[in-house]
């Protein structure tokens, strides 16, 4: 019974949540972004990412550690991750500036700067940090905790003995794609990087045993990278 229920709402996840980001065909800037006005329109990810943290909590029962040894698995995985998404965008800047940017990423990033020139800055940062927050927890628990975790319980007990490895392998590995082909529309630099990012932040959600070290990292990411993209238009 369990697996058929995490049979449907696999399926319903991946028709829904996975499969669209695959096929956007444009760059554009995130609804809601930089508008001028304060909109609720990053509710929707937030409140979906939090029904499957909870559910998959309730299902999937995390180890139980002592207070002090999670609070040094977050503090050195998240140190450590942090670590690797800067190194990650140092090295994906340095291939830009080598081989030059794709015509979709300057479509992009030109399009936030034109919104940044033209509405209040407070607004434009506050309606930026809080699509981002949202953002980064529904793909934290998405891509990091749901597709792989839920992909492993499904295929548990379905294969031949001997082949976990190559189950692991294939979960992991897809994971990683799904994730990094959803940012196809910002161009394939943009690709590269959500790939690397996602075995630092899948690393990091397996070492700390839950989302959240993984959300904040990622967020704080998100806001230093926009900073250093838009520091010619703040001027």
């Amino acid at each position: 019974m369990k697996k058929k229920y995490l049979l449907l709402e696999f399926a319903i996840v991946f028709t829904f949540l996975l499969l669209p980001p695959l096929f956007a065909s444009s760059a554009g800037i995130p609804p809601s972004l930089g508008k001028g006005t304060f909109t609720f329109a990053f509710l929707p990810q937030l409140l979906i990412a939090l029904a499957l943290d909870i559910q998959h909590r309730k299902m999937f029962p995390r180890s139980q550690k002592k207070s002090f040894e999670k609070f040094i698995a977050v503090l050195k995985w998240g140190t450590i991750t942090f670590g690797l998404l800067m190194l990650t965008y140092a090295l994906v800047l340095a291939l830009q500036m080598l081989f030059g940017r794709d015509s979709a990423s300057v479509d992009f990033y030109s399009r936030l700067s034109h919104t940044l020139a033209f509405e209040p800055r407070l607004l434009f940062f506050l309606s930026v940090a809080l699509n981002f927050f949202a953002g980064a927890f529904y793909e934290e628990v998405v891509y990091r905790e749901f597709l792989p975790e839920n992909l492993y319980a499904l295929l548990d007990g379905l294969l031949p003995g001997g082949l976990e490895r190559a189950v692991k392998f294939f979960v992991e590995v897809s994971a990683v794609l799904l994730f990094a082909l959803a940012h196809r529309y910002m161009g394939i630099f943009a690709v590269a990087n959500a790939a690397l990012c996602a075995i630092a932040l899948r690393n990091c959600y397996v070492k700390t045993d839950a989302a959240y070290t993984g959300t904040v990292v990622h967020f704080l990411y998100n806001m230093i990278s926009l900073f250093f993209v838009l520091r010619p238009a703040i001027g």
